[in-house]
């Protein structure tokens, strides 16, 4: 024992680095979590994105435009590069918006997916918190009059 220092005291600082370590751990958790969130909500924003700019741009010198099924193997390709599963798709075609009284023809591209928190489940029985995350990409068909 150190001089000036009784045996309470050395508990204290026991406890209190404890409570700091546990604080630290919680804090970092939160931080790795956070930045899993957002790398899988902009992962399915940027599948998206490509499923709609294959969907809207012609097949190279046709009108024709590439079909539902060539776009989901777009984003399906794109999303197990990031190894993301599960995903829902759906292809919106055509939305005809209105715009300076000229109707335009939109195409929208849906990308959903159940992302389950992962630092919540290893403290729970019941498998954690899960929610439903959403990545949406509408653009403007190139063949539009």
């Amino acid at each position: 024992m150190t001089p000036g220092k009784g045996p309470a005291e050395t508990g204290a600082v026991v406890v209190e680095a404890a409570i700091t370590l546990l604080t630290f751990l919680m804090l970092l958790l939160a931080i790795m979590e956070g930045g899993r969130f957002l790398n899988v909500q902009q992962t399915l924003t940027n599948a998206a994105r490509e499923g709609a700019r294959l969907a809207v741009a012609p097949i190279t010198q046709t009108s024709t435009l590439a079909s539902d099924g060539e776009i989901e193997t777009q984003v399906r390709r794109f999303l197990d590069a990031a190894r993301i599963s599960g995903a829902t798709i759906t292809v919106e075609r055509p939305l005809v918006i209105p715009s300076n009284d000229v109707p335009m023809e939109y195409t929208r591209v849906r990308v959903s997916v159940p992302y389950r928190v992962i630092s919540l489940a290893l403290f729970s029985t019941q498998g954690g918190l899960s929610v439903n995350l959403t990545g949406e990409a509408l653009m403007r068909n190139e063949t539009s009059p």
